[in-house]
């Protein structure tokens, strides 16, 4: 029998519909080539798979060998006075020799391993007694003797095979007989053919194909495990940079940017100048990649990263003011009102040293689903006419009947919050000004604005780079001088006392004209979720814990009135407390709130918890946060790694480093709309040097051949849309519409 990749897993021998269906259901193993890339989680060194007579005792050692019964016995340890569960199996070798495996607390493994049962026990040979037995030995199960095996042909078959393979399994569908499958199917597929040419493979140092996809699941020792996996981790980030980067040749096929290029003594060198502080050398070094980005006759599409309280505003503001300079106006988007707000109050503060909104000044206008029908009639009027030079606005943005006269840079702020059809949205209002300018409304190239995406979540490099692979990525790392550190408490129910001092801790910050927020996980009370809910938790704080100081509320259902009433009263000093939902997680600027209570923290990830904690300390002096975990649910051990990560550092970029190693790529990768495929074996927490590898050839690639149609890349091309989901064209079409 030969087999296909492409085949239904039905081809492979023994593999019914309820067998195909439960490795459908459980794993998402439907074809041969499915079956193949669920890799091993881990590897089981066995030792030299021996016969008894071989073995030599204290040495580690893989004894074979089919299950004949079981014996259980309690003991007392000496002086504890524990009881103490032993379970010992007794275990006869192809030669008919017989040896025991013995188990402490695991009676479990008499069900687990019953008598026909043939399996592989690894461990150090002891001699107990007059016989031979291993101790808490590795256990991999091979088969049943009713099925067929014998310890026998168990033994020949692993006696090549010092690492065991143990994969990702399900109830129903073990390790063991998941090794079966693949082992069959290697059998049964010719040799494999390379996509990748036999140069790059000798300048790389890489394996062929077919010998690292056997090297991966039946490899005899450890070097050759290594070098299947770098061949498959290469595999796996070429061919998703590859996409990455085609689709930004294809979005940037057939247009031209604008020149926004800084000019001097414009208001961009102006703005930076007026500044009462010095710009970090992260900044200048932002302001100097991003600059270039402006000159140049592609339209800049860059990621500017940063972590909270680094300048990303700033940067974001210059970049605008080089529109200007131009004569063309620039837009910032939102993804929430609060935010908008906020950025138009401190657009305003900033420029004010420019005469923001005076005759001969910068003109920025506010635009929101929350703008009064006067408002937005006469925002509308101005930004067609080109009178308005920046805009700050939501989603209202791409609204039917908003248009520019010369839209020459988009900033977007915390852009994962908006959908790709939205920012392809705000792109379009630029080609309909182009349009109407009659800039590239003859036929030729779209002439598209300068895009400069942001996020306060740092985001780890290895991510940044596949994640954005077909962005420039800019990292502000370093914070302006005289910025303290926030002390992070964490506070567990066994220390209720702590509660209470807190609560007299922040009514003395409220006597010394200071602020505190407390955040809350849910709006309202849920039987389903129990937690706190900060409806509740506003009444409960503002009649039994603080009635004399003044407690606002703000969360998602409200009205915006009540919204930014309660965000002024705040803000300007009016309440001292305010209970919120992650509302306010982004962007608000509060500089003499110094208090952040989070509730329920387990319920939040490591970068909302960060974003949270970054709301205060914005005004100098010290600032604390305050986690309060476990009120309400069982800390898992996932949680308590978080919690106690986010008390330990304030450095944004190390804890996107240990969220991005506690829940893995698959989760922080596997976005809706994304398109990306899931990374089945690379680890960019260790693979970093690959993915920087990979990129630079991806681009290489494109470059010299954008839609990797040249024969020498068939092959390339081919892997390529066989990777993603729904083929490239798909993949493109997020971004194109």
């Amino acid at each position: 029998m030969t087999l296909r990749l492409a085949d239904p897993v039905t081809e492979l021998p023994g593999v019914g519909p309820k067998l195909a269906s439960r490795l459908g259901d459980g794993l998402g193993i439907r074809t041969v080539h499915d079956l193949l890339t669920h890799y091993p989680r881990r590897f089981q060194d066995a030792g030299d798979v021996l016969d008894l007579s071989e073995v030599a005792e204290g040495q580690p050692a893989t004894l074979i060998g089919e299950v004949l019964d079981w014996s259980t016995r309690r003991t007392t340890t000496k002086g504890k006075g524990r009881r103490l569960d032993i379970a010992e199996a007794r275990v006869r070798q192809a030669s008919g020799a017989v040896f025991s495996a013995t188990f402490f607390n695991q009676n479990w493994r008499a069900n687990q391993l019953g008598p026909g049962t043939v399996a592989a026990f690894s461990g150090k040979v002891k001699r107990f007694r007059s016989d031979l037995q291993l101790a808490s030995p590795d256990v991999q199960r091979l088969g049943r003797v009713s099925a067929g095996l014998d310890a026998a042909s168990a033994a020949d078959r692993l006696r090549h095979q010092r690492l065991l393979a143990v994969y990702p399994a399900v109830d129903g569908l073990p390790s063991f007989k998941l090794a079966e499958l693949v082992e069959a199917a290697l059998d049964a597929l010719p040799r494999l053919p390379d996509w990748l040419p036999e140069d790059l493979l000798d300048r790389q140092d890489l394996i062929d194909l077919d010998a690292a996809v056997r090297g991966i699941h039946l490899p005899p020792d450890p070097a050759t495990r290594d070098a299947a996996r770098r061949r498959l981790v290469f595999d796996e980030l070429l061919s998703l940079q590859l996409g990455l980067q085609w689709r930004r040749a294809r979005l940037e096929a057939d247009t031209l940017g604008l020149d926004n290029a800084p000019v001097d003594r414009g208001r961009a060198q102006a703005f930076l100048d007026a500044l009462p502080f010095p710009p970090t050398g992260a900044q200048i070094r932002a302001f100097d990649g991003i600059g270039q980005d402006l000159a140049r006759l592609r339209p800049m599409h860059r990621l500017l990263q940063g972590d909270v309280g680094s300048g990303k505003t700033v940067v974001a503001v210059w970049a605008m003011l080089n529109a200007v300079d131009r004569r063309r106006q620039a837009a910032l988007m939102v993804p929430t009102e609060v935010l908008a707000d906020q950025h138009y109050r401190t657009l305003t503060q900033l420029l004010a040293p420019l005469g923001v909104n005076l005759l001969d000044g910068i003109r920025v206008e506010l635009l929101t689903s929350s703008s009064t029908t006067t408002q937005r009639r006469r925002i509308l009027g101005e930004l067609l006419s080109g009178d308005v030079d920046l805009v700050v606005g939501t989603h209202a943005l791409l609204e039917e009947g908003v248009r520019f006269a010369d839209l020459g840079v988009i900033v977007i702020d915390e852009q994962h919050r908006f959908g790709v059809s939205q920012r392809v949205q705000l792109k379009d209002k630029a080609v309909e000004a182009a349009a109407v300018g009659a800039k590239g409304g003859d036929g030729g190239p779209a002439v598209l604005p300068d895009v400069l995406v942001m996020t306060a979540t740092p985001i780890p490099r290895s991510l940044a780079l596949t994640l954005y692979g077909d962005l420039d990525v800019t990292v502000l790392d370093e914070l302006p001088p005289g910025r303290e550190p926030i002390t992070t408490q964490l506070i567990t129910p066994d220390q209720a006392h702590r509660r209470d001092a807190l609560y007299g801790f922040i009514r003395e910050e409220a006597a010394a004209g200071r602020g505190a927020y407390v955040v809350c996980p849910f709006v309202e009370e849920s039987k389903a979720l129990p937690g706190t809910a900060a409806v509740e938790e506003h009444k409960r704080l503002s009649t039994e814990v603080f009635p004399d100081l003044d407690v606002e509320l703000v969360h998602g259902r409200m009205g915006s009135d009540a919204k930014d009433t309660a965000m002024a009263r705040f803000r300007s000093g009016d309440a001292q407390v305010l209970v919120s939902t992650t509302v306010i997680e982004v962007g608000v600027d509060v500089p003499h709130a110094t208090v952040m209570v989070i509730e329920d923290a387990e319920r939040f990830g490591i970068s909302q918890l960060h974003q949270l904690r970054g709301r205060v300390g914005r005004g100098g002096g010290r600032s604390f946060c305050v986690l309060f975990a476990g009120w309400n649910a069982e800390l898992t051990d996932d949680a308590k790694e978080r919690l106690e990560a986010i008390a330990g550092s304030t450095d944004g970029f190390e804890l996107a480093e240990t969220d991005l190693r506690i829940r893995g790529a698959g989760q922080l990768f596997g976005q809706k709309q994304s398109g990306l495929p899931d990374l089945r074996i690379a680890d960019l927490t260790e693979d970093l040097e690959v993915v920087g590898v990979t990129r630079d050839l991806a681009r290489d690639v494109v470059a010299s051949d954008p839609d990797l149609r040249s024969p020498d890349h068939a092959t390339l091309r081919a892997e390529v849309l066989a990777r993603y989901e729904g083929g490239l064209d798909a993949f493109a079409a997020l971004e194109t519409g």
